[in-house]
């Protein structure tokens, strides 16, 4: 016995629906399966299509080794996982600030024993472009903080060498030449 007998004509004309429904879809399944794949075949070859903008350098990697540098405009790649590109802006000025953040002091950075053992607050910002964009991406793990450390380190160093009348008064242009050739080695 039923729960909902007014129904019950209509349960074999339902099944009969969902037989003949079932029947089409096996029927035809083949075809929407090998559609469906090749629509997602040439989204993935067409997911390799991408743009290097202006002021940008495109850097490919085929297998995780660069293979090509590409400049600004159109390009085309073998998409993942085969190749990937990496993007380096090498217009933009960018900048490190060294005793500061913001305009608010970073004491840690920013006091420094002169070699008149006098401590001095000294403060420093680097505006550099990318030059090599595959030695900015691969060279180093992190460049920025690479060179943040080592702009403090030029600095220390210098400061360290001359007395605290030189670093404030006398010699400021030459405590940034010095800080400027111990960075670039």
């Amino acid at each position: 016995m039923s729960l909902y007998p007014e129904y019950e004509p209509h349960q074999g004309k339902l099944i009969r629906e969902l037989e003949r429904a079932h029947g089409w879809l096996m029927q035809r399944l083949p075809r929407i399966l090998l559609i469906g794949l090749a629509v997602v075949v040439v989204l993935w070859f067409a997911s390799g299509i991408y743009m290097v903008n202006q002021g940008h350098v495109g850097v490919v990697r085929t297998f995780g080794k660069e293979t090509a540098c590409v400049e600004p405009g159109l390009h085309y790649r073998f998409p993942w996982p085969f190749q990937q590109t990496d993007f380096v802006s090498v217009e933009a000025v960018r900048r490190i600030e060294v005793g500061f953040r913001s305009g608010m002091r970073v004491y840690e950075e920013a006091l420094m024993l002169t070699g008149d053992e006098n401590i001095v607050e000294a403060q420093m910002v680097v505006q550099y472009r990318v030059a090599d964009p595959s030695k900015f991406l691969f060279r180093l793990h992190d460049p920025e903080a690479t060179l943040h450390t080592a702009t403090e380190v030029a600095l220390r160093s210098t400061a360290g060498g001359m007395t605290i009348d030189e670093v404030m008064i006398e010699n400021r242009a030459k405590v940034q030449d010095e800080t400027v050739s111990l960075c670039n080695g």
